[in-house]
């Protein structure tokens, strides 16, 4: 359903989803950094609560942004190191001497939410693909092909998929997601959001160990 996502959200806020199931809301965006580097944490959450319903926000970290790398490579140089200090991933830095790339991420956020319509049990492991596309592949944030193959490769209709992403439609229901997660309050990525017992808790809005964010979640009563 095209406003599910924002249904959910503000029947949280009015108190009307009482009967609704547990749920764990994820705010990122897949060519933020430090979301890649939460990967491996929010998959040991998920595995630690694999009963509770999951749902996507994307965030739109640089969204319609139009600074190219020779702009930003120093700047991106230090938040991948100081990522991959923190987290141990991988980085392949080789897309940073490639200065005439737009680092703009709403093309990867709007391929996200895409897959999740036309597939919704596979929009994670699509981000997590897209994530591997550019940190470890270097492929260009804007090269629609890369997303059409990811989106094959996971079971998608690619001729559908192309469709959609050239659609007008998909990019302005992609900064509609992006205001979504604004509305949330959410003002960094990555975050999380825990429905428990019809409740909302912010589990954290920023990187932390999937063992203190479970720890939390379990003192609330998520189970």
């Amino acid at each position: 359903m095209k406003y599910t996502l924002l249904t959910l959200f503000f029947a949280l806020l009015t108190g009307k989803a009482q009967s609704q199931k547990d749920t764990l809301i994820y705010i990122g965006d897949p060519m933020c950094s430090w979301c890649y580097g939460f990967t491996p944490e929010l998959d040991k959450i998920r595995d630690s609560f694999p009963d509770v319903a999951f749902e996507m926000v994307m965030g739109g970290l640089r969204a319609g942004g139009t600074e190219k790398m020779i702009e930003l490579k120093d700047f991106l140089r230090h938040h991948w190191q100081e990522v991959q200090r923190a987290t141990g991933r991988r980085f392949n830095f080789g897309i940073l001497s490639k200065n005439e790339v737009t680092y703009d991420t709403e093309p990867a956020c709007r391929a996200v939410i895409i897959a999740g319509r036309m597939k919704p049990e596979i929009k994670y492991e699509y981000f997590k693909a897209v994530q591997e596309s550019f940190y470890i592949h270097n492929n260009l944030p804007n090269d629609k092909d890369t997303y059409i193959s990811i989106a094959e490769r996971l079971g998608l209709d690619p001729a559908v998929f192309h469709k959609k992403f050239d659609h007008k439609q998909s990019q302005m229901d992609a900064f509609s997601e992006f205001d979504l997660a604004a509305s949330m309050g959410i003002t960094s990525f990555p975050a999380l959001i825990a429905k428990i017992n019809g409740k909302l808790y912010l589990a954290t809005n920023g990187y932390q160990e999937a063992s203190r964010i479970i720890a939390l979640l379990k003192a609330r009563g998520l189970n």
